[in-house]
């Protein structure tokens, strides 16, 4: 009835195909394409073992199983590009139509009359019509429920499987019609299969193409592209040069020389161009990937810009160029808010644009409120910016605004066309709104750290100002003390000596605080001087404390010591504890002060016999500022600068008190190179 080398023809065909299909790719998708074509050659191989009754026996079953596959495949393909969710309603209309098409197969082998007998009576015969319509829904469905991007994968194997079953529902309709079978058209339909199947090749390649990114990155085809213009546009030179040659034989190899010079130095500038590059990226380069950008890069490059160690190129200005790079745009102009209550964005610098000091726009604005809270990027080239203002430099092709996570929108960056022509998409958008964002936290946390540089010098201003403060009530005290003695005393000559020592310590001291408090780097006002590398014996500071408060302290010191720290800090340190310790003992009650060597420190130990304190209160009140043991004309700052002055010379102060049992106050610091030179001493008494 039908051609038996036809039939062994394709079915080597379709032998083929399978396995270029299988080889072409690796996973569901290819194994389901390859099943399909490998199958399909079974049924042809079938049918040319038995050319007398191509529909009934082992070809009439390996028929129905080649369409099941073709089914089959149509399905895997579903459940790959559109997911299994979609597949369910699909699959069970499938399963029915299937379920039908193998009932009426099975009926087909004992029923009678036979599908050589085409009528719809026949159980073959409508069981092929079946799954020849099953198979032309599920394949338009397929085509038109996957998504635009998954169309180009599957529309080959579509065409393919649907043909191949539209050629079948032809086939047995027309049989219908006839009360008979064409050899021809059956025929015709395995070589239609021959030349469909290739299709599927095709698709599989398709596949992988899905399942793997390109393994080049965009700088290598960047380069690569670039390599390829340069030497076509050479070798259009060079052509054009041997024309020249040709055309004339005394001036055409001078041409030619020049011509090839001359392109060279050309074709250099034009790479140098950032306009030429940026066309190169935007039809060539964007065309080897599916997604526009290299994400990876695109924010390796975002951070590289923001936190750039040069310093010869502002900060504000980077944060332009970081959102700027993304579009290729050459120039742009950033404006911020002062602060979370300034109902303006202001002009804060143009790159490449004319400066506009006046610009600014109102944060609750019509051309602020088009930015959705800093959620949209406006496009001004299709009439999004007609509410900018006058003042704003012209062209301006993006306004991009910069939002912070917890502030909203606390900048804008406008941005001028590109150098290339360059498409915006959805995509783009959502890449300069999380740059934005990014630039905005950048921009939040620098003018953070300004503040709090800021804070920190009027921090460190109002410190001098407590030392200041304070030591100026301990010169009041001393003056006082002086005054309150002058009466009796004035006749003792060492009286007098003392009065004019302490007179003159208070004026230098008061001329000291006063340097302190203008702050050593203003000019004029030079840097207390450090110790001097022999080192200051603390013996004579406390000598002549102890002498000021007799009978009152009682002094055993240490000789040949030397500390590393200035008279002027150390007089001041042991001012401030030994004054805390005379207000908090009784009056019989001395005030002990050692003075000792420890290893490679000297300690200063001022005992009192006063109430105390508790562990609680050394620990969270006593060395911070303005916390007092409850003195009445106590400032909170003496114990608080008597640690700071011995930390900045490398030393420390400690605190150790027992309520109801008194206090020793522990100042170690450091002794100087002499002292470290010499073998401890006996410890010498001093009664003062």
């Amino acid at each position: 009835m039908v051609s038996a080398g036809v039939h062994a023809a394709v079915a080597a065909a379709c032998l083929v195909w399978g396995v270029l299909t299988l080889a072409a790719g690796r996973g569901r998708v290819p194994l389901a394409l390859a099943g399909a074509s490998l199958l399909t050659g079974l049924w042809a191989s079938a049918v040319s073992l038995a050319p007398d009754d191509p529909l009934n026996g082992l070809p009439g079953l390996l028929e129905g199983l080649r369409s099941l596959a073709w089914l089959a495949a149509l399905l895997v393909l579903y459940h790959r590009f559109a997911g299994a969710v979609a597949l369910r309603p699909v699959l069970r209309f499938a399963s029915v139509g299937v379920a039908i098409a193998i009932a009426v197969f099975a009926g087909a082998a004992v029923l009678t009359p036979p599908v050589s007998q085409p009528s719809l009576a026949s159980p073959g015969l409508a069981g092929r019509l079946a799954l020849a319509l099953l198979i032309l829904l599920v394949a338009e469905n397929v085509y038109r429920n996957v998504g635009d991007a998954a169309r180009w994968h599957v529309k080959l194997p579509c065409i393919a499987f649907g043909g191949l079953a539209a050629i079948d529902l032809v086939v047995m309709v027309d049989a219908v019609l006839r009360r008979a079978f064409l050899s021809s058209l059956i025929e015709a339909r395995a070589v239609v299969a021959a030349g469909a199947l290739p299709l599927l090749v095709v698709a599989a390649v398709r596949d992988r193409r899905v399942r793997r990114r390109l393994p080049v990155s965009r700088t290598v085809v960047f380069h690569a592209a670039t390599l390829v213009v340069g030497g076509v546009f050479l070798l259009a030179v060079g052509l054009v040069g041997e024309v020249a040659r040709h055309l004339g034989a005394s001036w055409g190899e001078v041409a030619r020389a020049s011509l090839l010079g001359c392109a060279a130095i050309g074709l250099a500038v034009a790479l140098a161009s950032e306009t030429v590059r940026s066309h190169i990226r935007r039809r060539i380069v964007d065309h080897f990937f599916t997604a526009r950008y290299d994400y990876r890069r695109e924010w390796q490059r975002v951070l590289a810009t923001l936190s750039a160690a040069d310093n010869t190129e502002q900060p504000l200005l980077r944060a332009v160029r970081a959102v700027a790079d993304a579009v290729d745009s050459p120039a742009g102009v950033l404006l911020l808010a002062d602060d979370g209550s300034d109902p303006f964005l202001r002009w804060q610098i143009s790159w490449n644009l004319p400066d506009c000091p006046s610009l600014k726009l109102a944060r609750e604005g019509s051309f602020a409120r088009g930015l959705r809270g800093g959620e949209w990027v406006v496009d001004c080239t299709e009439g999004g910016c007609t509410d900018l203002p006058s003042e704003a430099p012209r062209p301006i092709w993006l306004a991009v605004p910069l939002r912070h996570p917890r502030d909203g929108m606390i900048g804008l960056v406008l941005l001028a066309p590109p150098r290339a022509p360059f498409p915006l998409d959805g995509e783009t958008f959502d890449l300069l709104r999380a740059i934005g964002s990014e630039v905005a936290v950048f921009l939040s946390e620098r003018r953070a750290a300004e503040r709090l540089a800021e804070n920190r010098r009027l921090a460190d201003y109002a410190k001098r100002f407590a030392f200041v403060a304070h030591d100026v009530k301990t010169v009041a005290s001393q003056l006082r003390l002086l005054l309150a003695n002058a009466e009796a005393n004035l006749d003792d000559p060492e009286f007098r000596r003392d009065m004019l020592t302490t007179v003159r310590l208070a004026a230098d001291r008061i001329d000291s605080l006063i340097a302190r408090l203008r702050g050593s780097a203003e000019p004029g006002h030079p840097a207390p001087a450090p110790p001097a590398a022999e080192g200051l014996d603390p013996a004579e500071c406390l000598s002549r404390l102890a002498r000021r408060h007799a009978p009152r302290v009682r002094l055993t010191a240490e000789a040949g010591l030397a500390v590393a720290m200035t008279a002027e800090a150390l007089d001041a340190a042991v001012t401030h504890l030994l004054d805390n310790a005379l207000e908090a003992s009784p009056r019989d009650a001395p005030v002990e002060v050692v003075l000792r060597r420890d290893g490679e420190r000297a300690v200063i130990e001022i005992t009192d016999h006063g109430p105390g304190m508790s562990t609680e209160f050394i620990r969270d009140v006593l060395f911070r500022p303005l916390g007092t043991a409850g003195k009445t004309k106590g400032s909170g700052i003496g114990a608080w600068q008597a640690r700071e002055l011995a930390r900045e010379a490398g030393g420390d102060l400690e605190a150790c008190s027992v309520p109801g049992r008194g206090t020793t106050m522990r100042l170690s610091l450091p002794l100087a190179r002499r002292a470290l030179a010499t073998s401890p001493t006996p410890v010498q008494g001093r009664a003062a």
